[in-house]
């Protein structure tokens, strides 16, 4: 390929990223509320946002709540972009859930899933099974895997589910994804979603995640850009020691995944208190490093 050539492409490249629309993305979990604008895959400089929240009681309304004075702000800031500020007003929406306020499971194979209402009366089932009579109560949503393959489900709080989709309507701000933060790894990290990179070489086929929430250890499998396996732990604030032998645990249960040679650890906890081994790699920051502001709940 001629030199002229490969600097057209290289520009056309450039051109395509400075045209992909900009989204405002946040992460709500009971103590924070991270949010930060991308543009295609990359996180704009300057846009992130961290705040805290005291929130004892760990119920999602205080975050609905600060994730509405956000978008307030959002509104405001229309007026200062004249000035050379970048706006937030009216820019798509994408959500991301703590697994507080969320639950995935791997279900087997029915013919239920064949049509509605079985199918939705057999995965609402198989939830409750998992979590109890409140997940009689979640709007649940399945991936499409394959005929007769397991499949991925994601359960939500429905009064959550609406609280995010009314906030967003009456803010202006369209909202195209409500989803796990597993879902936003996927969808963010290319080498995840596109099976691309040492592991795939290695394995393919076959990638982990490790997720690193306040409290919770989430490992998933993730076969040909969905998730086909999954396991979740309690954690406590020293995840770094803890995550290295809860992955040699599952692997116990689910001995093909062994071929693995290394797991993407996204972390929306504290730092690593230790370093973490070889086979665990660190990924960049989902919303990016930003200093956090306090909000306290409400009574």
């Amino acid at each position: 390929m001629s030199l002229t050539k490969q600097l057209r492409q290289l520009l056309h490249a450039v051109r395509q990223r400075g045209m992909a629309p900009r989204t405002l993305c946040v992460h709500l979990a009971p103590h924070q509320l991270r949010a930060a604008v991308r543009q295609g895959q990359r996180l704009i400089d300057g846009s992130q946002q961290q705040i805290a929240l005291a929130n004892p009681g760990g119920h999602w309304q205080p975050a609905v709540d600060a994730l509405h004075a956000l978008l307030l702000q959002a509104r405001g800031d229309a007026a200062s972009a004249a000035a050379g500020a970048m706006s937030l007003a009216g820019l798509p929406l994408e959500v991301s859930l703590s697994s507080r306020w969320q639950q995935l499971a791997i279900v087997p194979w029915s013919d239920a899933l064949l049509s509605e209402p079985a199918a939705h009366r057999f995965l609402q089932m198989q939830l409750a099974a998992l979590y109890g009579d409140a997940a009689l109560g979640w709007r649940i949503v399945a991936d499409d895997a394959p005929y007769g393959h397991a499949r991925a489900i994601c359960g939500i709080d429905s009064a959550l589910l609406q609280a995010l989709t009314v906030l967003a309507e009456a803010s202006g701000h369209p909202c195209h994804a409500i989803e796990p933060a597993l879902g936003a790894a996927l969808r963010w990290l290319p080498r995840i979603s596109t099976g691309t990179g040492a592991s795939a070489r290695s394995a393919p086929g076959a990638l982990a995640l490790a997720l690193a929430e306040p409290g919770r250890l989430t490992l998933a499998a993730i076969t040909r850009g969905r998730i086909s396996a999954l396991h979740t732990q309690p954690s406590n604030a020293d995840w770094s020691r803890e995550l290295p032998q809860a992955w040699q645990r599952w692997l116990l249960r689910m001995p093909e995944l062994a071929g693995i040679p290394r797991v993407t650890v996204i972390n929306l906890a504290a730092p690593p208190a230790a370093a973490l081994p070889q086979q665990f790699e660190l990924a960049d920051d989902l919303y990016g490093a930003a200093p956090a502001t306090l909000i306290e709940a409400a009574a």
